[in-house]
Parts: structure tokens; C-alpha cells; sequence
């Protein structure tokens, strides 16, 4: 038996509107999302499922070609192989649980699919 507190997780920032707390299990992976509105996740596929539940907010999600909101309480399965890319069309929070431990979340190698342009921009 293992167990999670997701309050006692430290957030990683993947940029200024994106936020993840992980916790891992034998064979999953399950990441607490804080998404700012406007936050978008690039075009990208995997080799496993993937499910994300909202739990406050609206996210828009484009998945093989079709789109789909989902608002609080709705969730999504997409399966393995299928390309995804998302937009925050408000501050959402969400599970998102992955069918294999994902060593790119581990590691940040999936940090340029939530790459925000505009957070490097400051004024003089």
C-alpha cells in the first residue's frame, strides 16, 4: 500500500500558467493540474491512455481531430497513439491520470508542450 498527499507535493511550474503536482504509483501516474486561462498544451501523442477529469473550470481539448470542453466534473479518456493538444479557456483545476509511470513528468522532457510565448515578455 502506498499513499499521496497532494498537499504536501511541491508544484512544478512548466510556465507561468501551468502547474503539476505528481504522484506515482507501481504503474500510474497521477498529476494535480492548476491551468491558468489562455494555457496551452501543444500538439502531442503518447504511448498509453490518458484520462483527465476536471474539477473547476473549462478546458477545451482537440483529440484525433475532434474537440471537446470539459467543465467541472467531466472527464475524458484518450487513448493511446491518438494526437491531443489542449487550451485553458479558463483557471482550471484537473486530474490527470496516465495508464504508465511517465518518466517525461519525472524529468521535464515535456516541458515545451506547455512552452507560453508571452512569459518572458516584461515591460520597461
Amino acid at each position: 500500500m502506498k499513499t499521496c498527499d497532494l498537499n504536501r507535493v511541491k508544484a512544478e511550474d512548466l510556465s507561468w500558467r501551468y502547474r503539476r503536482k505528481l504522484a506515482e504509483s507501481q504503474d500510474l501516474a497521477v498529476a494535480m493540474l492548476e491551468v491558468l486561462s489562455g494555457a496551452r498544451t501543444l500538439p502531442h501523442s503518447h504511448d498509453h491512455e490518458e484520462v483527465i477529469l476536471v474539477l473547476k473550470g473549462a478546458w477545451r481539448f482537440s483529440v484525433g481531430g475532434d474537440e471537446v470542453t470539459l467543465r467541472s466534473n467531466q472527464m475524458l479518456s484518450i487513448p493511446p497513439g491518438v494526437e491531443h493538444s489542449s487550451l485553458a479557456l479558463e483557471d482550471t483545476v484537473a486530474i490527470d491520470i496516465c495508464a504508465r509511470r511517465r518518466k517525461d513528468w519525472r524529468s521535464g522532457e515535456d516541458r515545451p508542450l506547455h512552452y507560453d510565448p508571452d512569459q518572458y515578455l516584461w515591460a520597461v
